[in-house]
């Protein structure tokens, strides 16, 4: 499977990736996708900063099941550790890195937002949803220790985990699970303004950024083979 992301550099140092597949479901095809993306970002020398994105009424509405179960049991484990690694790479990238939650985040794309450093919402459109009580399933180990780590103990892992809320953005802004609800044609604005004042005038090297990282989230998460 091809085409399935877009890349595109922009002058201000900026790269957005792009998720182009009507609900822009995952599949191993697209992981590895993904992870080529990934390499095209970090041979550009000139990006300060990563950009993630959906289309349309999606953001990402997480894993393909559909087509998960018609793998052998095999390629399905061979599937989910490829995602919780892409997970796992997104939530160190050696720059900062922001969702732009343009439509529905749901499962696995509620999973790719949170890896991210910053989450912007918009006002109108779109759930923040991890669906897995509502529909039967348990979370695997590795993105359970990716939620402990990025979403608040209590009220918040109770509404957005435990009851598979769905949360708009104003909602999520309250649980503190997104930085800012704006417009869609303002988010990438909004998103460059949080991290080109989190680089500050000098910038950050790639190398310090990917090991802060790698120290704060190492403690709950396997990051030995990043």
């Amino acid at each position: 499977m091809a085409g399935t992301l877009t890349l595109n550099f922009s002058d201000d140092g900026f790269a957005t990736i792009q998720m182009v597949n009507g609900e822009n479901r995952f599949q191993t095809p697209v992981i590895d996708e993904w992870n080529r993306t990934l390499d095209s970002v970090l041979q550009n020398q000139s990006v300060r900063g990563l950009l993630i994105t959906g289309s349309g009424k999606f953001f990402s509405n997480g894993i393909d099941l559909q087509w998960l179960g018609q793998q052998q049991a095999e390629a399905t484990g061979q599937f989910m550790s490829k995602l919780q690694d892409l997970m796992r790479r997104i939530l160190v990238f050696p720059v900062p890195t922001a969702a732009l939650i343009n439509g529905h985040a749901f499962g696995g794309g509620a999973f790719l937002a949170l890896a991210c450093d910053f989450r912007i919402m918009r006002p109108d459109r779109g759930w923040l949803n991890w669906p897995e009580t509502a529909i039967g399933l348990r979370f695997g180990e590795p993105l359970l220790q990716l939620a402990r780590t990025k979403i608040p103990a209590g009220k918040v892992q109770r509404e957005a985990l435990l009851f598979a809320k769905r949360l708009s953005g104003p909602e999520a802004k309250d649980l503190d699970l997104v930085d800012h609800v704006v417009e869609d044609s303002k988010m990438a604005d909004v998103a460059k303004e949080m991290i080109n004042k989190c680089l500050g005038k000098n910038g950050l090297g790639r190398d310090i950024v990917r090991v802060m990282k790698k120290d704060i989230y190492g403690k709950e998460l396997d990051l030995s083979k990043l």
